[in-house]
């Protein structure tokens, strides 16, 4: 409740467009504000993002982190002259730059900036720049912080054609858990934060407050799980505990994001689609050992397939959860059922366009 209290002041009072997810805000300044976001954002939105998360609030660091990335971009073209055409591409390569550093997944990180602006198209005049800032930001990432994969993930392939009716399962899981999260996050952000009678800088301390009494039932869902994800990639968690947590992550991110708090929707999309893998692979070695032999790959499958669902963009989602986790040979399930979560969840968006 303090952070949300404070990260709402601050963004209240210096950047508006600091609050919420960022990647939306990315999205309205390409479309309709000629690739122009004020210089004054990425400073607000670092402080706001540090004391949300810092303080427990269930969001991602991806989101801001392209904001910020896009903020700078856009402040270099307007120093140097640059048109609105070119301004937008800057804007575009400092997403990029921010979200192949952070997610350690350099083309994935650029494939999402030109995926994540369309429903069904992508800005493909900005690759090559956005492909060239993601490799220089990773490269500079890697180098203070080491040169590793998010995740430490065992060598799996698919070498039985049956595990794909699990898999296919795992689809269906992740179509139902994302048009749920989507429709959760916008029924709370626009029927519940947005018609509280308070300060616009009050409603994130409301929200902070929520996910505080969410966390009494588990503290796993505070901050962005990816050391959670972790665990169930191991093993460490148990069936019914990752059935809870899906619930609470949705809501706790609905709070704290849907209020108006600082943080993104990338890192709680990816966590949510880890424990529906982690569900369906736990369940589907229970009843079927012989088939489905490693839980731990449908947690990756999990992972991209939600995402390419709830964000859209399946290629991008594809491939940065194989440069995150480095497993390349979970391709053919990871395309599969990503395309199966993305044709369900299509007329649905965690994103505002």
């Amino acid at each position: 409740a303090i952070g949300g209290l404070a990260s709402g002041w601050l963004a209240w009072r210096w950047a508006p467009e600091a609050r919420g997810p960022g990647t939306g805000a990315v999205i309205e300044a390409f479309h309709n504000h000629r690739g122009t976001i004020r210089p004054i954002v990425a400073p607000v939105k670092a402080l706001t993002t540090i004391i949300t998360l810092a303080t427990g609030g269930a969001a991602g660091k991806e989101g801001p982190v392209m904001q910020i990335g896009a903020s700078l971009g856009s402040w270099l073209g307007t120093r140097l002259g640059l048109s609105a055409a070119h301004r937008r591409i800057l804007l575009l390569a400092g997403c990029a730059g921010g979200l192949g550093a952070i997610f350690r997944a350099p083309l994935g990180g650029a494939i999402t900036c030109v995926e994540v602006l369309y429903r069904e198209d992508f800005e493909s005049e900005a690759l090559i720049p956005c492909v060239t800032s993601s490799i220089v930001a990773y490269s500079i990432y890697t180098g203070i912080y080491g040169f590793s994969h998010t995740f430490t993930f065992p060598d799996v392939m698919l070498t039985d054609a049956r595990e794909l009716a699990v898999y296919l399962v795992l689809g269906a899981a992740c179509a139902l858990g994302g048009t749920l999260y989507v429709k959760t996050f916008f029924t709370m952000r626009d029927r519940v934060f947005r018609r509280l009678k308070l300060p616009v800088w009050l409603v994130p301390g409301v929200g902070g407050a929520l996910v505080g009494v969410l966390a009494l039932l588990d503290l796993r869902i505070l901050g962005g799980g990816f050391g959670v994800i972790q665990s169930v990639v191991d093993g460490g968690v148990g069936l019914q505990a990752m059935l809870v947590l899906v619930l609470l992550k949705i809501l706790a991110t609905s709070c704290t994001v849907g209020s108006g708090g600082s943080g993104g929707v990338f890192g709680p999309s990816l966590f949510i689609g880890a424990m529906l893998g982690g569900i369906v692979g736990t369940a589907g070695q229970q009843l079927f050992p012989d088939i489905a032999q490693v839980p731990a790959a449908y947690v990756v499958v999990g992972m991209g397939s939600f995402l390419a669902g709830v964000a859209n963009t399946p290629l991008a989602a594809l491939i940065i959860v194989t440069e995150m986790t480095g497993s390349y040979h979970l391709l053919p399930p990871l395309m599969l059922v990503g395309a199966i979560a993305f044709i369900a969840v299509r007329g649905h968006t965690i994103f505002d366009h």
